[in-house]
This record gives C-alpha cells, sequence and structure tokens, in this order.
C-alpha cells in the first residue's frame, strides 16, 4: 500500500503542469531554510541578548560601586583630617579655666574650621566631637561623650579601641555616617568619638543612575542589614519589585544552576558592603520577543517573495513573448523596477536579454545620476547645518561678552572669551588635525576655566619646545589628559598644593608630550590599564585610540603611575610640519 501511495504521488507531480512543478519546488526549497534559519538565528541572538544584559548589568555594578568608594575615601580622608588636626587637637585638651575661656575657643576657633570643611563638602550635614565630659555641648560641633553612652554605634567603635573609621546606615531615618576614636596626639590614646553625618541620598545617587529603567537594587551592609534600596519599573511591566528576602532566593537558585525570574550580579565595596543589582527576565525578554516576531515576519516575506519568483519565472519560461511584451508595456508606464532575462539561444532570447541589458543600464544611470544628486544635496545640506550651529555659539558667547563687559563684569568676560577659545580651537571647522600650537591654546583655555571654577587651588606648568609649535597633532590630545589629571589626580589629593606639568620634545622625528599630576596616583598595574578602559565623557582610551588609528599600533599612550606620588601620561607621535 505504501509503494503504491508513493508511485500515485510521483505520477499526479508528473502530471501536472511544469509552471506548477516550479512553484512546489520553489516552495520546499525556500521555506525549509528560511525556517531552519529564523530558528538558529532567534536562539543565537536570544543567547548573545542574554549574555550582552549581564555584562552590561555588571559594568552598571562596577562602576556605581567605585562611585561610592570614591566618595567614602573622600569622607575617610575628611576624618582623617579632623582626627589629626593640630589646631582641634590643641582645643579639645586645652585646660579651661572658665567657661567663657572655653566658648571662646569653642567659637573663634572650632566652629570656623569645621565650618569651612563643610562648605567645600556641601554634602557634610554635621561634625561633631565627643569628648571629655566637664565639656559644656557647644552647638553640634562638641559634646561630652555622655550625651552618646549607650548608642549602639558608640559601643561598638569604643569597644574596638581602634583607628579605623566605621560607617553606619539607619534605614529608617535615611541617615548615614561615620564614627571613630579621636587619639590623643600627645598621650598616645583615645579619649573621644568623632561623629560625621553625610547626605543619604547624595551617598546613594549613583545607585538610582545605573541603567535607564527596569531595573532593582539593593545596598546591605556588612551584617548583612539593608543599607539602601531603589527601584524603577514601568507601570506596564507588572509588579516586578521584590524584597531582600526574595533577592536572596533568586540567587541561591541562580548559584545552583536552577531556573530564575530574575538577572542578578552583585559587588563588593571597599568596607564590604554588598551591592545587588536584578532586572526580572520578563523586562530583556520583551526585546527578544520583538526579534521573534521579526523574525517571523521576515520569513512570512521571505515565503511570500519565493512564491512571487517562482510565478514569476514559470510564467517567462513557458510564455517569453507574452513577457516581454507585458514587459515593455509596464516600461512604456514608468515601472523600471523590472528583472527581465532568458535562457533561449534564439532571437527572442537575444531580444529578451538585449531589452534587460537595456533596463538595468537606464535603472543603474537614474542611479549614479538622479540618487547621486539627492544624496549630494543631503551632505550639502548637513555641512551648512555644520556650519550653522558654531556659529551660532560663537555668536551666542561674543554677546555674553559684551554683555558682562558691560556690566563691569571682567571675570565673566574673561570666563566666556576661554570659553569661545576652547570650543573654536576643539571643533577645528570638522578637521581632525591641527598645529601643536592651537591644541596648546585649546588646552589653555580649558586649565584657565579650571583654574578658576577650583579658585587657582592648583598649579600649572607648561614647558613646550618652540619648535614643535608649527608641527601636526591630533585635536583634543592634550585637554582630555588634563582632565582626567585634575578630576582623578588633583581633586581627590588630601592635603598640599597640587601641580600639573605640561612638557612637550621633539627627538628623533617624534613629538612627545608628557602631563604629569603631584595627586594621589595609583598602582602600576591599574594604570596600565587606564589607556584601555572606557569613562565618562571624552575619556583617555578615546585619546590612545585616535593615535594608533591614524599613525599605527607603534604610537600610542602610555600611564604610569605610584600611589601617594601622582601620575604621568606620555603620547608619541610622528613628528610631521603642517600642511
Amino acid at each position: 500500500m505504501k509503494g503504491i501511495f508513493i508511485k500515485s504521488l510521483i505520477k499526479k507531480f508528473k502530471d501536472i503542469k511544469f509552471r506548477y512543478k516550479l512553484v512546489i519546488t520553489y516552495i520546499f526549497i525556500g521555506i525549509i531554510p528560511i525556517c531552519i534559519l529564523g530558528t538558529v538565528s532567534y536562539q543565537q541572538t536570544k543567547s548573545m541578548l542574554m549574555e550582552h544584559e549581564n555584562s552590561n548589568m555588571k559594568d552598571y555594578v562596577q562602576q556605581s560601586v567605585m562611585s561610592l568608594d570614591n566618595q567614602l575615601q573622600i569622607y575617610d580622608n575628611l576624618s582623617d583630617y579632623i582626627a589629626y588636626n593640630q589646631t582641634i587637637a590643641q582645643v579639645i585638651n586645652y585646660e579651661y579655666s572658665t567657661y567663657n575661656e572655653m566658648y571662646d575657643k569653642f567659637t573663634n576657633v572650632l566652629d570656623p574650621l569645621l565650618a569651612s570643611l563643610k562648605y567645600f563638602h556641601s554634602s557634610v550635614n554635621q561634625v561633631t566631637i565627643y569628648t571629655r565630659n566637664d565639656f559644656v555641648k557647644h552647638d553640634t560641633t562638641i559634646a561630652p561623650l555622655s550625651t552618646i553612652e549607650g548608642q549602639y554605634w558608640y559601643e561598638k567603635i569604643w569597644s574596638e579601641k581602634a583607628r579605623n573609621i566605621l560607617w553606619f546606615v539607619n534605614t529608617d531615618e535615611k541617615k548615614v555616617f561615620s564614627a571613630r576614636n579621636m587619639p590623643s596626639l600627645d598621650k598616645g590614646e583615645y579619649d573621644g568619638v568623632l561623629y560625621i553625618n553625610v547626605d543619604y541620598e547624595e551617598l546613594f545617587l549613583p545607585f538610582t543612575q545605573m541603567t535607564s529603567e527596569n531595573y532593582g537594587v539593593f545596598v546591605v551592609d556588612e551584617t548583612n542589614n539593608v543599607a539602601f534600596e531603589y527601584n524603577d519599573f514601568k507601570k506596564n511591566s507588572g509588579n516586578n519589585k521584590i524584597s531582600y528576602e526574595e533577592l536572596e532566593e533568586e540567587w541561591s537558585l541562580l548559584s545552583n544552576g536552577q531556573a530564575s525570574n530574575y538577572t542578578i550580579v552583585n559587588a563588593v565595596t571597599n568596607n564590604e558592603w554588598t551591592v545587588w543589582l536584578y532586572r526580572p527576565n520578563s523586562v530583556i525578554m520583551d526585546s527578544i520577543w520583538s526579534i521573534a516576531f521579526l523574525t517571523i515576519a521576515v520569513t512570512i516575506l521571505c515565503v511570500i517573495a519565493s512564491l512571487i519568483a517562482a510565478t514569476g519565472v514559470s510564467k517567462l519560461m513557458v510564455s517569453s513573448i507574452e513577457k516581454l511584451t507585458d514587459n515593455m508595456y509596464q516600461v512604456e508606464a514608468g515601472n523600471m523596477e523590472i528583472t527581465i532575462t532568458s535562457d533561449n539561444k534564439d532571437e527572442v532570447g537575444e531580444l529578451i536579454r538585449g531589452f534587460g541589458m537595456m533596463i538595468e543600464r537606464i535603472n543603474l544611470l537614474i542611479e549614479e545620476v538622479y540618487e547621486g544628486k539627492i544624496a549630494q544635496k543631503e551632505y550639502e545640506m548637513k555641512a551648512l547645518q555644520a556650519q550653522i550651529n558654531p556659529h551660532f555659539l560663537y555668536n551666542s558667547l561674543s554677546l555674553i561678552n559684551w554683555k558682562a563687559i558691560e556690566a563691569n563684569q571682567p571675570d565673566i568676560s574673561r570666563l566666556t572669551l576661554l570659553l569661545s577659545t576652547f570650543y573654536r580651537t576643539a571643533l577645528n571647522r570638522g578637521n581632525n588635525i591641527l598645529s601643536v600650537r592651537d591644541e596648546l591654546n585649546n588646552m589653555k583655555s580649558y586649565l584657565d576655566i579650571q583654574l578658576m571654577m577650583h579658585e587657582y587651588e592648583f598649579d600649572v606648568e607648561i614647558d613646550v619646545e618652540e619648535e614643535m609649535m608649527d608641527y601636526a597633532t591630533l585635536n583634543l590630545i592634550l585637554q582630555p589628559l588634563v582632565e582626567n589629571a585634575i578630576d582623578h589626580g588633583i581633586d581627590l589629593k588630601p592635603e598640599g598644593r597640587g601641580v600639573i606639568t605640561i612638557t612637550g620634545r621633539i627627538e628623533d622625528g617624534i613629538l612627545t608630550f608628557i602631563v604629569e599630576d603631584n595627586g594621589v596616583g595609583m598602582d602600576e598595574e591599574k594604570a596600565k590599564l587606564i589607556p584601555t578602559q572606557q569613562s565618562k565623557g571624552y575619556g583617555v582610551r578615546n585619546v590612545n585610540e585616535r593615535i594608533k588609528l591614524l599613525y599605527g599600533k607603534e604610537y600610542n599612550l602610555e600611564v604610569h603611575s605610584q600611589v601617594g606620588v601622582g601620575t604621568k601620561c606620555i603620547v608619541r607621535m610622528p613628528a610631521m610640519k603642517m600642511k
């Protein structure tokens, strides 16, 4: 029976018209590969998106943890400064004869000092020194130890008798503060407690900006208590918020290789707090479903296209003359998108091929002339827009400058001129190459603005050989390095005056620029990774990649650093005169 059925099926296939045979063949040849390709593409895309999402979440957590660690380090440096300040120690350890004398010292010495620190660190809410019980409580700056006896955090730091700075968080009151034993510099022992309360929302601000939406975050301390919680989910994404206990359950499932409803990553800060970031898999799958729908739509379109192609080819093979006549009518009607071909060796076949070549040539000419003109107009429009925007910026800055002069505001006028110079050299009329002289002017404008913003709290030394000035260099090479030196070196320097040194030399046909600072520095291993790591803004990595892209891998950016000493960035590129 099976053999008879197959023979009958074969006979029916042979009996149908040839054009229908072609259509059936096209269906089987087209649909099966398309379905296989669509399924494989969907699975591969799904896997890649999940891996990409996990990698992005790890990057978000690491960046936020780094920001939190940097902020806590600033507060710890402030705590060290107060704890070991000789002036504060003298005020605390002084034997006062009268309360008026004590009040005078507190008001004229201690209050201004602590007030200035809070001024430069606006996120610090309160600084209080708790010391000898014979002291009278003075505002929020100093108080006797008896006022905090019995506090859980006081018992913890006093029992340890250590110099370590301990951080405490009260989630209910949204309060975060550090506490430490206050050393007695002349007695070599501890006789007080330093309390620093900082802004809760500002400290944990990086965790509210980790990604655009649809995520939740927990920060837990070393005792596994939740110090900070935040979530941001779309209203139409369902109830995706979970508690920390539920998060631990989901994490245990992932750790045991089981399925979970969430993608979860974590990282530990320097003070042993753990940051957890989670996103519902359903949110990630939304983008995957759109790809699945697109795959199905493309598959259907491909099947339809195959059917149309099969029908067209079969008809062409059966009735070449009718098809040629129909094509000529379509061309007369203005349809130039048809495809005409023939394998026939007779005169009709030659006529079809000649007609098809003529149509292809016409379409090619239309594409080259008509579409080329359209593209040219678009490029001209974009170029015009690129010219208009800088002119608008310069005209606006010029107007601000004249207004500042009229208002007798020389600082505003100077800052406006510096900003205009900086953007003029940075934009460089769209050119990527400029002279060393213009690049230095760009950097100097940026430095002058930074000096004004920092109230001239650091020094700048520039030593560039005069013969280098007319050589060519890449645009925006020095400014990102100077910005990096200020943000990650000078601004974090706990004490002493910062110095940035820019040196330029030409030797053996090579231009060498060195940007050096005496900031906090870093270990050499971390410094070597700086040219390859992504950072916010223009970034050191961008400088390194542009140099290698234009001049080759033998020219690049080197970063050397030493903790507590500073950082040095060295740029080398071939010496070429400006054309």
